[in-house]
Formats: C-alpha cells, sequence, structure tokens
C-alpha cells in the first residue's frame, strides 16, 4: 500500500483480530524483519509437530514447508533478505534453511536433505524444474534449544541459547580452497571446504575473570584480596545489536553481559536492571537505541543503549593498553502489574519504536499488552479469546499483530486504513455512491500520430528518473566491491600467478567466479611437498565467501509441486 494514501493522523495501533488460522498448529512464530523490500510479506511458523510453515500475509497461503525437527520448533530466525530461515527445536539441533531452493519434480525424489541433495529415480525427474535442497547445515547441540537469531549483517553468524544456559556465536560462512603448483605449468585448483560450523562459546565466567582482575589492580595497593564469586550465572537470552557490532546476553542473576560479535571475547558486565531475578528475553528496536528487558520478577525494564570508548586500564598510574568499544545502558523505565502481577512472554517493540507490546502469560485470557515508551503507561488491551497466548509478534511496518495461542491457531490483529486519495491526487473526488459517467463522443477516439508523440514523450519522462537510495545500501555495495578486489588480489600474490597466467582463460575464468565473493583470506599454508609423493611444490590458501543473501528483492519461489491447501481454513 502506498504510504502516501494513509491517514497521518490515525493510531498505529492494532485494534481487532481481522483473521485466523486455526489449524497453524503454532508453537513460535516471527515476521521477516529486515531491509527487503518485502519486508512483513511472510509470516514463519513454528509447529508443535516439528513442521515449519511459511505463510504470505496477502493471501493468507502457505508458501513452503519445512521438515526438519522432531519436536516442537522453539525459536525461528530471518536473514537480512528473507533468503536464510534459522530454526530450533528441542531435539538439540539449529537447521538453517536456504529458500532459494526451486522446486523438485514430484515428492519422495529426495533421499536425504543436507548438502549432498541425494536424488533417487532420477529419470522421472522433470528436467523443467532443478533439484535443490533446502536445508543448508544442520548444527546439533548437546541439549535443547532455546532460541537462535542471525547477525542483522550478515546470515554467516549465528548466536543460540540453550536451555541449559549456555550461548554460543556461531560461524556458518562458506569457504573455498584454492591451490597452485610451482613452476610454469601449475595450474590453480579449487576445492570447496566442507567444515564444521566454528562455535564460540560466550562464557558469563570471562567476564567474571575481567572483573575479578580489575578490581584486583584497583586494590593492588592496598593488599586486599577480591573474593571470588561463589557461582557463575549462566546465560538465559541473548541478541545482537541491530548494528551487528555486540551481543548484549541476560544471565540468571539479572546481570547483562557485552561480547563482542565477531570474537566473542566478553567486554563488559552491566548491573542496571537492579533485580537479582534472570533474565527471560531481550528486545532492541529497529534503530538500536533502546532495549527492554523481560525478567523472572515480572517486570519489564526499558533501556537506553549507547556506544561508549574507554582502554582497558582505568588508572592514572598505568599506561592505557589499547582502546575499547562497548555499550552504556541506563534505565528508563519498569513496567510491571501491581494488581495481578502478570508475566509477560514475546516482547518487543512496534515499527516507530513508540510504543512496545508484550503477551500476557496468563492462563485464563488471551491478552496483549501494549505500553508508551516514552512515558511507560498503559495504551491498550488486545482482548482475545480464553486460549493463553504463547507467541507475539508486531509486523515490521504496518499496524498488524500476530499472536498464537496453546490451542496451535494465529490471530492475526489488523486497523483497517482509510485512503486518502485526495493526498496522492489533489483533484481528486470522493463519490459517496456510485455514478454513471457518461462519456463525450470523442473521448476515446483514436487520432493518428498522437499515440507515438505520447510514447516519446513517456520515454523522456523515464529516462530522465533517477533511482535513489538510502547511504547504507549504496556504503555496503561499495565496500563489498573495494573488499573482494582487495582480497582477490591477494590471492593471486600469495599463489605467485605471474602476467602471462594471469591473462590466461583459466585465470579469468576463476576470477568471475570468485573475485566479487572472496571476503577475507583466512589461512595460508604457505609452500609444502605435494601430499601425493609427486616432485614439487605446492600451496593453498582457504578463503571466506562474502555473504549471498544480498538481493533485497528476494522472493520466495513457490513449490509448484506440492498442495498447501490442507493447511488452510474457513476463517481468514
Amino acid at each position: 500500500m502506498n504510504a502516501q494514501l494513509l491517514n497521518p493522523f490515525t493510531i498505529d495501533i492494532p485494534d481487532s483480530v481481522s483473521s485466523t488460522l486455526s489449524t497453524a498448529e503454532c508453537s513460535t512464530l516471527l515476521f521477516n524483519h529486515g531491509s527487503s523490500i518485502l519486508s512483513g510479506q511472510y509470516l514463519a511458523v513454528g509447529r508443535s509437530d516439528g513442521y515449519i510453515t511459511i505463510w504470505d500475509i496477502e493471501t493468507k497461503s502457505v508458501l513452503r514447508l519445512l521438515a526438519g525437527h522432531v519436536r516442537p520448533v522453539t525459536g525461528l530466525a530471518w536473514s537480512r533478505y528473507n533468503r536464510y530461515l534459522a530454526s530450533c527445536s528441542g531435539d538439540w539441533n539449529v537447521v538453517v534453511w536456504d529458500l532459494a531452493a526451486k522446486s523438485q519434480a514430484a515428492s519422495g525424489l529426495r533421499k536425504a536433505a543436507g548438502r549432498e541433495g541425494d536424488v533417487v529415480n532420477t529419470d522421472e525427474t522433470d528436467p523443467r524444474l532443478p533439484f535443490e535442497s533446502e536445508r543448508k547445515t544442520t548444527i546439533r547441540f548437546d541439549c535443547a534449544v532455546s532460541s537462535v537469531q542471525f547477525a542483522p549483517a550478515s546470515s554467516g553468524w549465528l548466536v543460540v541459547v540453550l536451555a541449559s544456559q549456555e550461548a554460543y556465536l556461531v560461524d556458518i560462512r562458506d569457504k573455498v580452497r584454492l591451490g597452485k603448483t610451482r613452476g610454469e605449468n601449475g595450474k590453480v585448483q579449487v576445492k570447496d571446504v566442507e567444515c564444521s560450523p566454528r562455535r564460540i562459546l560466550l562464557s558469563s565466567a570471562a567476564a567474571a575473570q575481567v572483573i575479578n582482575s580489575e578490581a584486583t589492580q584497583a586494590q593492588d595497593e592496598a593488599e586486599e584480596p577480591t573474593p571470588a564469586a561463589s557461582s557463575t550465572p549462566g546465560i538465559t537470552a541473548a541478541r545482537f545489536t541491530p548494528d551487528s557490532r555486540f551481543i548484549v546476553a541476560g544471565t540468571s542473576k539479572g546481570s547483562l553481559l557485552i561480547f563482542d560479535a565477531v570474537t566473542g571475547d566478553v567486554l563488559d558486565e552491566l548491573k542496571v536492571l537492579s533485580t537479582t531475578s534472570g533474565v527471560k528475553e531481550l528486545a532492541f528496536d529497529s534503530t538500536g537505541k533502546f532495549l527492554v528487558v523481560n525478567c523472572n520478577d515480572r517486570a519489564l525494564r526499558i533501556l537506553s543503549v549507547h556506544t561508549t570508548s574507554s582502554t582497558t586500564s582505568h588508572h592514572n598510574d598505568r599506561p592505557a593498553k589499547r582502546l575499547r568499544t562497548s555499550l552504556s545502558l541506563t534505565l528508563l523505565h519498569k513496567i510491571q502489574d501491581m494488581i495481578q502481577r502478570t508475566a509477560w512472554n514475546n516482547i518487543g517493540f512496534s515499527p516507530s519504536s513508540d510504543y512496545i507490546f508484550a503477551g500476557a502469560a496468563h492462563k485464563a485470557s488471551h491478552n496483549v499488552y501494549i505500553w508508551d515508551r516514552t512515558s511507560s503507561t498503559l495504551s491498550k488491551i488486545l482482548e482475545g479469546p480464553k486460549d493463553w497466548s504463547i507467541g507475539v509478534d508486531w509486523h515490521p511496518s504496518r499496524p498488524m499483530l500476530a499472536s498464537a495461542s496453546n490451542t496451535g491457531a494465529i490471530y492475526v490483529w489488523f486497523t483497517p486504513t482509510e485512503e486518502i486519495w485526495s493526498a496522492y491526487a489533489p483533484g481528486f473526488e470522493e463519490l459517496e455512491e456510485n455514478m454513471e459517467y457518461e462519456e463525450r463522443e470523442d473521448e476515446f477516439d483514436f487520432i493518428d500520430g498522437k499515440g507515438e508523440s505520447e510514447r516519446l514523450r513517456q520515454e523522456e519522462e523515464e529516462a530522465a528518473y533517477v533511482r535513489i537510495c538510502d547511504a547504507d545500501t549504496a556504503g555496503r555495495d561499495n565496500t563489498r566491491q573495494t573488499g573482494a578486489s582487495v582480497a582477490w588480489g591477494k590471492v593471486s600474490a600469495i599463489l605467485a600467478v605471474n602476467n602471462d597466467e594471469q591473462e590466461g582463460r583459466e585465470w579469468i575464468t576463476l576470477k568471475k567466479l570468485f573475485a566479487t565473493r572472496l571476503d577475507q583470506v583466512s589461512t595460508d599454508f604457505s609452500w609444502n611437498p605435494k601430499a601425493d609423493g609427486e616432485a614439487g611444490e605446492e600451496t593453498w590458501i582457504e578463503c571466506t565467501l562474502l555473504d549471498d543473501d544480498d538481493c533485497d528483492r528476494f522472493v520466495i519461489p513457490p513449490r509448484l509441486e506440492l498442495d498447501f491447501s490442507v493447511f488452510h481454513d474457513d476463517h481468514l
């Protein structure tokens, strides 16, 4: 819908239930928040039977059915441009799905989902429908997984929180290995690197060690020992900041830990919540300036977020080692139900960050509470059926909200918007009722030569249009090309490719394939004797590839061979 046609004075809060998906069997749900032009078009639904369905909000129809879990789905995460979807479950697995995979000829052709994409009965395969596996990778942990999130700037990084109160930063970026034999006729070889995802433990014990070391330095002159921590709190929730620079994690003792989003190093521990109750959930607004925290004491806390820079040594008599950038959090408001002592679940912000929403964890009602962020006053209560709420999410750009009940049904809350066409066309006249239009005798007559001149004038006007993109997108594309060219130049230098070889067909073809996708050279194995025992030396380098989730116009292709009508009902 064109934003110019909307009434700017309407309240952007959902009002009532506009549609119901009663056959969804939902256990968790999530809109596709991100930078895509189709942001909010899809709703991912994790089911209690382990399946995942992707719904189109406009048509209220199922686009994909993903099967990869044997226990109820506990969490979902979209990548920046909707190509990848991550899901976690009580079966100890995190699965990353590639939604760009196209249709297959018929069901039953896939023998095993995974990178291999094995196919049986290839004689029955329709060549017009190329086979691709939807499952990109599977990450298995030692216990049930509570939540998962993609880094907002890259689909190659995940933060995962386990039910055992452990958190991991997972690197799932694709890698490729390039090699060359020393000599005049040495050819460049390419090998795919089938490596397991790299896991970095986000440890709260490291934060305790950092704080104890700083306290020990401050008390060196007094020679007073620092008491050790009695027990290390576990991490119960973790989220990336919207700029993907930091990870904020909540602990079981009510403190917030700040981690570096690349190395996983702990930067700071903040005790700004004024409570010892454990943190249940964290949620940032779209700008990253505000944070809402849900704790076990049945209270919501709103914090402001600022970036700070400090040195590793806080003492004037000691030289500073290096500059450290971290986050500063300030408590603004505390929200709680003083009368009924209601607990909350699935917190978040509205698209404009003016409101905060939370589902009431009450088994006698299905209510969604909405507060004003600046004053922390209650703005509205969305009252649903008697089923209690287990999941809530707000549309990223519209006054629309989706909530899930314990019965598996999904309720879509929406405020009908009245379009003001006079704001778009000043000469437009709104009619109270239909009127029969009487046309002139020559109004629709074709005049020779007039159509050609009109076409030329329209082409001239369209040629004058300039596509305007935001500074963030333009800077990201420029940085991507510059970094790739630097990485490719480093590759040619390490492999000792001379000028004649660079002009050859093999090197030119290789450059077309990888020159724009190389992110960095992660490993250099230098020149060593050949592994197969032959005479000569060879060298190999391992390169990390750039994120391929880079199309802001990505549309999920439909599955032509499957019928999803069984998931639809008559309550839409």
